[in-house]
């Protein structure tokens, strides 16, 4: 498990590549990139990828607090499978799980996905010499996308297809379009999908801004102009900073200060989402 980012790995019987592990748990949890069933695959292999005392006293905040689904590795396999089902079975592109068994048997629990070759967006973003209208061309197919699977979402009451971890880092771009991943959590309370959705909207414009700088503006501006339903992302200046804690909920509808709370980078985003949406 001493195997660097890169390196060449032997996992359950294939040489692959290590694309990404954990090493702050217990070092088992790992994604391979190799060649099964005559196929370019990613083998995710789940372990704890915590310390076990940080695993602990994180539980209970994960669980109750904000209320996602659990940190074990099973979990957060059964999580990730379920929720690449579910954003595929509504058309949302996805990386597609592969019914195929190792060569091998390993004790983990993992996943098969067909390889998706391609930068993340959010590096993308951050490249000065990728043109300005191909990144807006991009934001705009996404945004339409976004709305839909976020008025989904609140029609269907499932939290499930809110993404709990909103960030441009979470999507590639795979011949010119963007493959959502990284499912491993995902939020439970239906009761409480429109806040979700605010959240997800705040994380994914506080990304756009960290990552795109000076040419943010003109790549909100196309991401706004093509979400139709601008009373949900009005809702996001209200929701975002305590919608990911239930027990906030009442409080904050009291107390509006607490509305204004949240990381610096976050109130600035979202700011920024509201001027544009008063233009």
């Amino acid at each position: 498990m001493s195997a660097s980012v890169g390196a060449p790995v032997r996992v359950a019987g294939l040489d692959g590549r290590l694309l990404a592990l954990s090493r702050r748990g217990d070092g088992r949890h790992q994604v391979v990139s190799a060649r099964l069933a005559g196929r370019e695959v990613v083998v995710k292999l789940y372990g704890r990828k915590r310390p076990w005392f940080s695993t602990l006293a994180r539980a209970f905040g994960h669980r109750f607090l904000v209320a996602k689904t659990g940190l074990g590795a099973r979990t957060r396999r059964d999580t990730e499978a379920r929720l690449l089902r579910l954003w595929r079975a509504h058309g949302f592109t996805v990386p597609e799980i592969l019914e195929l068994s190792l060569p091998e048997p390993d004790e983990r629990p993992y996943l098969v996905l067909e390889q998706i070759e391609g930068p993340t967006v959010q590096a993308e973003l951050r490249d000065v010499s990728i043109p300005l209208e191909r990144l807006e061309a991009g934001m705009a197919e996404f945004g339409a996308a976004w709305c839909r699977r976020h008025a989904l979402a609140e029609r269907l009451r499932e939290p499930g297809l809110v993404h709990a971890h909103p960030s441009f880092a979470h999507l590639l771009d795979w011949r010119s379009d963007w493959v959502t991943f990284d499912f491993e959590y995902a939020y439970t309370d239906p009761r409480r999908v429109e806040r979700l959705v605010a959240v997800e909207i705040a994380g994914f414009v506080s990304s756009l801004h960290s990552a795109a700088g000076a040419r943010a503006a003109p790549l909100l501006r196309s991401l706004v102009a093509a979400y139709p339903d601008h009373d949900r992302l009005a809702r996001v200046e209200r929701f975002a900073a305590t919608g990911r804690f239930p027990a906030l909920d009442r409080l904050a509808a009291r107390v509006p200060a607490l509305r204004a709370r949240g990381p610096r980078r976050s109130q600035d985003s979202v700011r920024a989402l509201t001027r544009e949406l008063q233009r």
